[in-house]
């Protein structure tokens, strides 16, 4: 405070001498009327500018609004609205009233089971919407009410310190009453509520629209496109097999079975998946996981098709599919899902494979990395207890996360995973880890800018006698949208021998480095 400031409050806070209430002669009257004028109009500047001050800082309240832990507070503000914080995703505005209080919501925590439940259960999301109204309710009262007494509180606080006055206390809080009753009258009298239909994002958020524009154009078109891509796949696989079982037969008598991986909701694979079956006389579908991003019953819809294919389909849960998306997919004749360690037999093969132990179908921010792996090791050691359990021995063991596969190494002949997008091989104590990139060429989050990922599938050829992988033909579609279509055969053999010689290079170089 300035020392002006000061002397002008010290100057009101005490009546001038020499003056009286009352008008008399000379100039002592208009005086008198003057500094009365000033005095409160100084009650209200200080009391309302206290009251202002202290909703802003200490008016606030947090409260549970169905799975979220909110702050709300109220704010000066000439344009009223209500505006949402979510963190790091940026904020949503909502023309939803005219000033002079604005309403801010800061999402501060989130219960994921509560969450979850949202995402993949009708029933709770009926009983959860019910709740959330009366939590709204509930929370803008209490809003309410402490605003109003921290504003009351401040202003009279104020007053009493400045003036020291009862009656300077008594003007101020009225007029924080005034204050807060004219504010009120013109938030009620222009409440929109459709406007909490219409929310304007902003940072990430702001391309939700435009995002949801792209997605609807694509999902219009993808029937045409997945045409286009049986086409373009049937005429590469159909000459490839003319050409390539002149020199690389995998032998006629072999097991096929068709591996997908992280389909990520692109309904087009299913066309591609039934064309492959079909071409290459496939006994079997294996999916790694991951068929949605956020597992939810709109979603489970579109694996339906999966019933149809006349070939069994065994599957194991990825980290973006809820337990609904499982409880659905176990639902469809023909599906086969393995988890906690289930065995099946189909092809003639013995398959076990575990879902993945984690649902985080949105990155959680600050998630600690040594849990994660903990979770997903106690994961791939209960596959591996119940294969070392089997009667019988496994062929192919199916998890969704590489991290999923190491307790596995030396137990199975071959393990198959995904989640990464990218393909990769690796062979360890005997056993050969290969992991597939996305079929989907990660679903429709492709339109979000950037280049879209290539569709990966791959038919793996499984000698009947040993049960042994003998070849595998990598299928690759460049792109969404692309017309470029290569497969590519693969002896089983030259993995090992490649991750010998790679492990053999990584020894030279470690062994020619300062010692």
């Amino acid at each position: 405070m300035t020392s002006t400031t000061r002397r002008l409050l010290e100057h009101l806070g005490t009546r001038p001498t020499g003056s009286r209430s009352t008008g008399g002669t000379g100039g002592t009257g208009g005086t008198g009327r003057g500094w009365r004028l000033a005095r409160r109009a100084s009650v209200v500047v200080l009391s309302c500018s206290a009251a202002a001050a202290a909703v802003v800082a200490a008016g606030g309240v947090r409260r549970d609004v169905g799975p979220v832990r909110a702050r709300l507070s109220l704010a000066l503000s000439a344009r009223g609205g209500t505006r949402v914080a979510l963190p790091p995703a940026g904020s949503l505005r909502m023309d939803t009233h005219a000033g002079p209080f604005a309403l801010r919501v800061g999402v501060e925590e989130v219960d994921l089971p509560a969450a979850r439940g949202l995402l993949t259960d009708a029933a709770e999301r009926g009983r959860l919407a019910g709740e959330v109204e009366g939590d709204v309710r509930a929370a803008l009262r209490a809003l309410v009410l402490r605003s109003a007494l921290v504003a009351l509180g401040a202003g009279a606080l104020t007053c009493a310190a400045v003036f020291r006055d009862a009656r300077a206390v008594g003007g101020g809080s009225a007029a924080v009453l005034a204050a807060l009753a004219v504010g009120g009258a013109v938030t009620a009298g222009t409440a929109r509520p459709q406007a909490l239909a219409r929310p304007t994002g902003t940072g990430p958020l702001a391309r939700v629209p435009d995002l949801v524009g792209a997605v609807r154009e694509a999902r219009a078109g993808l029937d045409t496109y997945g045409e286009r891509l049986v086409q373009l796949t049937s005429n590469a696989t159909g000459l490839w097999a003319r050409l390539r079982t002149l020199t690389e037969p995998a032998g006629e008598g072999a097991t096929r079975l068709l591996w997908v991986s992280d389909v990520h909701n692109n309904a087009a694979v299913r066309p591609l998946v039934r064309s492959l079956v079909e071409q290459f006389d496939v006994r079997a579908v294996l999916d790694t996981g991951d068929s949605t991003d956020l597992g939810t019953d709109v979603e489970n819809g579109l694996l339906a098709p999966l019933a149809d294919l006349p070939v069994p389909y065994v599957w194991v849960r990825g980290n973006h599919d809820s337990a609904a998306t499982q409880a659905y997919l176990a639902s469809l004749p023909g599906v086969t899902v393995l988890d906690d360690g289930a065995i099946t037999e189909v092809a003639g093969l013995r398959v076990a494979g575990t879902g993945d132990p984690r649902f985080t179908p949105v990155k959680r921010v600050g998630a600690a990395p040594e849990r994660a792996a903990r979770e997903l090791a106690r994961a791939g050691e209960l596959l591996a207890r119940a294969v070392r359990e089997s009667p019988e021995p496994v062929d192919v063991a199916l998890v969704h996360e590489p991290a999923m596969a190491r307790p596995l190494h030396g137990l199975v002949p071959l393990v198959l995973d995904g989640h990464v997008h990218e393909r990769r091989h690796r062979t360890v104590h005997g056993t050969l880890e290969l992991t597939q990139g996305s079929s989907g060429g990660a679903g429709l989050r492709a339109l979000d800018g950037g280049e879209p990922l290539p569709l990966q599938l791959s038919v793996l050829h499984f000698d009947p006698a040993t049960r042994r992988l003998v070849a595998v033909d990598d299928v690759t579609v460049e792109g969404l949208g692309s017309e470029r279509v290569t497969v590519e055969r693969r002896a089983a053999p030259s993995y090992a021998q490649q991750d010998a010689q790679e492990g053999t290079q990584a020894d030279a170089q470690r062994g020619a480095g300062p010692g």
